[in-house]
């Protein structure tokens, strides 16, 4: 029987959950490593750099998380502004304020696109 549309019994595996399957072939690499250290430690020392160094970081593979690339995106806030203070607020009206502000704001918007242009 298929998947049907709108049948939401199953949630999956939550995520970080280890599978059986997974814990089992780690465990059964940590016995096998821990039986071949003492070889390790010996041969280790006679290969040459390269083929060292490769065993090294395929080592460490095995005890640091694998990396994750993570994407930052720059806020897209204005970096520089101006402030004009008003003494009165009977010098300024509610649609110069308003139009005053939309101006400002294109004239941000128009020089950001011109810029990654």
């Amino acid at each position: 029987m298929g998947f049907e549309k709108g049948h939401n019994l199953s949630k999956g595996r939550p995520k970080g959950a280890v599978g059986k399957t997974s814990k089992e072939i780690r465990e059964f690499s940590a016995m096998l490593l821990q039986g071949e250290l003492e070889n390790l430690k010996a041969k280790l020392p006679t290969l040459n750099d390269s083929d060292y160094l490769k065993a090294i970081a395929m080592l460490y593979k095995n005890v640091l998380p694998a990396q994750k690339q993570i994407e930052q995106t720059e806020p897209n806030h204005p970096l520089d502004f101006s402030i004009e203070i008003i003494n009165r607020l009977d010098q300024v009206t509610d649609k110069e304020t308003d139009a005053a502000i939309d101006n400002y704001v294109i004239d941000k918007r128009t020089n950001d696109r011109n810029r990654m242009s």
